[in-house]
């Protein structure tokens, strides 16, 4: 199985924003010798809990950092930014990293104020698949019939970034498949009916109107894992606590530890809530998570898994990658 992994770079309790981008870096190198097929890194803005608030960022710290691996975007949110300003940043990665860099967009609005202060005083917004073929001729260097016409981006270089949608409606599956692009669906808790929609509804298209070409889905998973089950409990735990409180108006300014929450004690309402998000993260013993993910491949016929390690703690995160990658090369 192609496996991968989506970053969002955690601020854990009693660590600082420094701490989580020196760890995204021993992470990286890790998967990179676990041979893991990509490395990427999400964007989040005024979530105080994680660092990848600029992706591209981090992105080029991890390639100054590792020699081989697939470093990316999971994603760029391509409405509060330039595509040219984009494709030069990621131009610039790729001349340093030939053929290692990848760019996943999605277009997100974030936060409301957010969304007013990434925008601020833009008179017109291009929709997002004006943006994507402007990347995708910028980054060809061919801007011929483009509405700046002839506009150069430099650097100019002979490779160019690999491009990927992420999505999760037909709308982004049919977008996708258009413009000839790989697709990637986070699992966020959809019926498996919506799923697999989205997937056939990509992969018809792409064959309709790419013929001669193959289609690509990677689908993304909350994961977690350790050695014991009492590991696992806690570390579930916490990644639930986070994933109900990063929406809230008093959102932690860390991801709390397991032990914040038994001295802290949820309430029934948060319980409640938590056990409404179980179906947006796999959970068990190395086996038992990996037979899932193999389920999730084979149902949907995903080409790869990129899995996403959000839990407490640098060592955890390593572990539960490492036994990941363990049992993907004992199927092997």
């Amino acid at each position: 199985m192609k496996l991968s992994i989506l970053d969002y770079v955690p601020i854990f309790q009693y660590c600082n924003a420094t701490d989580a981008f020196n760890h995204a870096i021993e992470l990286a190198q890790l998967a990179e010798q676990l041979n893991y097929e990509r490395y990427w890194v999400a964007e989040h803005h005024q979530v105080y809990s994680v660092a990848s608030s600029a992706p591209e960022m981090v992105m080029m710290s991890l390639l100054e950092q590792t020699q081989s691996i697939q470093i990316g975007s999971g994603g760029v949110m391509l409405g509060h930014y330039s595509p040219y300003k984009v494709a030069e940043q990621f131009k610039i990665m790729e001349a340093r990293h030939p053929r290692r860099v990848n760019i996943g967009t999605g277009h997100s609005p974030s936060f409301k104020n957010v969304n007013q202060a990434l925008n601020e005083y833009k008179e017109q917004r291009f929709d997002y698949e004006t943006q994507i073929d402007d990347l995708m001729q910028y980054f060809n260097d061919d801007t011929e019939q483009h509405r700046f016409k002839s506009i150069a981006v430099t650097p100019i270089v002979e490779t160019k970034p690999s491009m990927f949608i992420l999505g999760m409606s037909k709308n982004s599956a049919f977008l996708a498949a258009k413009k000839g692009l790989p697709l990637v669906v986070a699992l966020m808790g959809q019926s498996s009916t919506q799923i697999t929609n989205i997937v056939a509804h990509y992969r018809q298209q792409f064959k309709i109107l790419h013929p001669n070409r193959q289609s690509y889905v990677i689908l993304s998973t909350f994961v977690v894992t350790a050695d014991t089950q009492e590991e696992i409990i806690n570390l579930e735990e916490a990644l639930h606590f986070w994933l109900l409180r990063i929406n809230y108006i008093d959102q932690p300014q860390f991801y709390a530890s397991p032990q914040f929450i038994k001295d802290r004690q949820l309430s029934e309402r948060e319980r409640d809530k938590m056990i409404q998000n179980k179906n947006r993260v796999i959970s068990g013993s190395p086996s038992v998570v990996y037979t899932q993910l193999q389920h999730i491949q084979e149902q949907y016929g995903a080409d790869e898994i990129m899995i996403q390690p959000h839990v407490y703690g640098a060592s955890a995160r390593k572990n539960l990658i490492s036994l990941i990658a363990n049992e993907n090369n004992k199927s092997t």
